[in-house]
């Protein structure tokens, strides 16, 4: 009887420990590979931060367009982030270490993202958006700065588990910078002053016109003149635009169609086409204007054409 005991005693004993040496190399293996993947997101997450406040302490030295460059660059990271933070949540670890670094990451991608969109706004560059409800500029920093600290206290967890992990802690040298004070001197630096380009990109007719001179419109005889615009904006910066048509016969009432867009930094607009009544042997000017900047030499904000719709033949 005792033997039998001792043998089931050592069994037991054996099963266990090969379940716990199991146990232990699937922690292990859970752990190192957590690490490398929270590795190389944490060094994105302190890259980033790096660059940030190099973008903001020393973005003077920029011309405007490598600085929207480097703005846009860093928005596409806190997108990326945020697909790597719903992947390290499983599976799970003990402790949860990785839940923790996902939570965390989200809400710096969120703090960071309304420090690129409070840049973005006083230079006038495309940049993210703020959702409602979004902190303010200040409670931003002041919540990279407390996930910096708690993420500082709890990235040791890992120290004493299989692996022996210990991961690296998160900067936040964009999180002391006065922002505003900084973003206010990249403001009004020279080579990031926003200039204004718009142009008239190209004008479509239909009836499609006759062969003709210059700034002339030889239609077919018609009843209905339509008219479409594309204009183009040339600068990296928000673009405000009104068109106006305006058609003036050489006898009757004056037509005029007014119609505004905003177009994106180094983007082109088609506005919806417009009809103009006509009728056969008609004849008068049509403006096509563009406001909302200063004319820029080279770029054509108006034209005027004469217009001549033709008799209708005879029957």
């Amino acid at each position: 009887m005792a033997l039998i005991v001792t043998f089931v005693v050592l069994v037991f004993g054996h099963e266990v420990s090969r379940s716990a040496h199991q146990e232990t190399s699937a922690r292990l293996s859970e752990n190192l590979n957590f690490a490398q993947l929270a590795g190389t997101l944490l060094g994105q997450e302190n890259a980033f931060d790096t660059n940030l406040a190099s973008l903001l302490t020393g973005g003077t030295h920029l011309n405007r367009v490598t600085f929207a460059v480097q703005l846009s660059e860093l928005t596409q990271q806190l997108s990326a982030w945020r697909d790597v933070a719903s992947q390290i949540k499983t599976p799970a670890l003990s402790p949860n270490l990785n839940a923790t670094l996902a939570a965390d990451t989200l809400t710096r991608a969120s703090d960071y993202q309304v420090i690129l969109a409070y840049v973005a706004q006083a230079l006038n560059l495309a940049g993210p958006s703020t959702p409602p409800g979004a902190p303010s500029l200040g409670a931003a920093q002041s919540s990279l700065l407390a996930t910096a600290a708690s993420w500082g206290s709890e990235r040791h967890l890992l120290a004493s588990a299989p692996g022996q992990v210990t991961l690296v802690a998160l900067s936040h040298a964009s999180a002391v910078l006065n922002v505003p004070h900084y973003v206010q001197t990249l403001a009004t630096a020279p080579t990031l002053l926003a200039t204004r380009a718009i142009v008239i990109a190209a004008i479509q007719v239909q009836p499609a016109p006759f062969p003709s001179p210059p700034l002339s419109l030889e239609l077919a005889p018609t009843t209905s003149m339509q008219v479409q615009v594309s204009v183009s904006n040339q600068r990296e910066i928000l673009q405000p635009v009104t068109l106006s048509m305006v058609f003036t016969p050489r006898t009757g009432s004056v037509q005029q169609i007014t119609m505004t867009q905003t177009l994106a930094p180094l983007t082109s607009f088609a506005f919806a086409s417009n009809n103009f009544v006509v009728f056969p042997g008609e004849t008068g000017t049509l403006s096509v204007t563009v406001n909302g900047v200063p004319a820029a030499a080279g770029l054509l904000h108006n034209r005027t054409y004469s217009v001549s719709v033709s008799s209708a033949a005879a029957g």
